[in-house]
């Protein structure tokens, strides 16, 4: 997302907040993280994920964490685009991990493993139950 200065020049945010997701760029991690608040479809699905896809552009070397704690599920038009459009997007950035945050024995295993499948194309797949974890796999 951008927005103007005082003097009229583009700057860009690093986070977005929606009823739906919280986006934010984590600077001392080098990390976009993805938060799901709730379920979410076209639009209300995409504007996160497009405006994180823009942060891992602008961020060198920035990796993606998935927090999907608080739910997670799709719709089937928003899979078909994040696989044929999103995915092969995301892969042409420097990003090398994906990380999802997950419940120890998530309602939404199923469709976490069909995504994590994806991912697997494009990046190196960590599951974790938590941010820490997540960061301390990527580093490792």
């Amino acid at each position: 997302m951008q927005a103007r200065s005082a003097k009229g020049e583009m700057i860009m945010k690093d986070n977005f907040n929606s009823e739906f997701c919280q986006v934010d760029y984590v600077k001392s991690d080098n990390v976009v993280l993805l938060s799901w608040k709730k379920f979410a479809r076209l639009d209300d699905y995409r504007e996160p994920i497009l405006f994180a896809l823009n942060l891992l552009r602008q961020h060198p070397q920035s990796n993606f964490v998935v927090d999907a704690r608080n739910g997670f599920e799709d719709d089937p038009a928003d899979v078909a685009w994040g696989f044929s459009e999103l995915l092969p997007q995301m892969g042409q950035t420097d990003c090398q991990y994906v990380a999802f945050i997950m419940a120890e024995v998530p309602a939404i295993e199923a469709e976490m493993d069909m995504w994590t499948k994806e991912f697997g194309k494009y990046f190196a797949i960590v599951k974790v139950e938590d941010y820490e974890q997540a960061i301390h796999k990527m580093k490792a």
